[in-house]
């Protein structure tokens, strides 16, 4: 359980990134393992979602990984509701605008202003990571 305490400390010091992801996961299937969380597949689902989303914000703010593409989900994330809802959410917050989306699988945003996007994003995770462990950080 120590371990998420890194993660949980990144998101707080707003310095986890989209590569983040993939570790923090596997802490969560030890710990859900271990039988210290309940973690699902629709939990997954939601981290893949912030993979998308934290990766849209590494492109507009420049240091985004190579294999990274604007508004391509389709690597990233298996539940395309799901992201449709998140995304949905973000427009009524207006933490992004000018949504589109493309038959081709393209979600094309943009984000008016980055620091408000990361607080909304890490708050997000954090209120996960809340949930999954039933406590307040």
């Amino acid at each position: 359980m120590n371990e998420i305490n890194l993660y949980i400390e990144k998101i707080n010091n707003n310095t986890f990134r989209s590569s983040d992801v993939p570790l923090i996961l596997k802490v969560l299937d030890q710990d859900s393992k271990k039988g210290l969380i309940g973690f699902t597949k629709d939990d997954a689902h939601l981290f893949q979602v912030y993979t998308f989303i934290l990766q849209q914000l590494e492109l507009a703010s420049g240091p985004a990984s190579p294999g990274v593409h604007a508004g391509d989900w389709r690597e990233t994330v298996d539940d395309l509701s799901l992201l449709k809802q998140v995304i949905d959410d973000m427009g009524r917050e207006m933490v992004i605008s000018n949504v589109s989306w493309s038959a081709g699988g393209i979600a094309i945003f943009d984000i008016p202003d980055k620091d408000q996007y990361r607080t909304y994003v890490n708050s997000m995770m954090r209120l996960h990571l809340n949930r999954l462990y039933e406590r307040y950080v």
